[in-house]
């Protein structure tokens, strides 16, 4: 198993989920309304820093992690500009 840190900072973060659901991953929760300071900058939800973050995190079956990662990595990268993607994938050595 893996643990998946999802990071999203735009106007669609629906697009997440659907990634995962579409690699069959059902199972995630979402944190919507994050603040913080990285390499893409600020995100304070102010007119100063504008945005907010939105993190999803799932434990993810080995057998799925590969597809699924290739698939944010490709959405990532297509995202237009000003909206970011950002994936931590964990070992993960018990999840119960």
């Amino acid at each position: 198993m893996k643990l998946f840190l999802l990071m999203y900072g735009g106007p669609s973060p629906e697009r997440v989920g659907a990634i995962l659901e579409r690699h069959d991953i059902h199972e995630y929760t979402t944190f919507e309304g994050g603040k913080g300071v990285g390499r893409t900058g600020k995100r304070e939800g102010s007119r100063a820093w504008p945005g907010e973050t939105t993190m999803v995190i799932s434990i993810v079956p080995r057998e799925r992690v590969d597809a699924t990662v290739a698939a944010l990595e490709q959405e990532a990268e297509a995202l237009p500009p000003g909206e970011r993607l950002h994936v931590a994938v964990l070992e993960t050595e018990r999840f119960f």
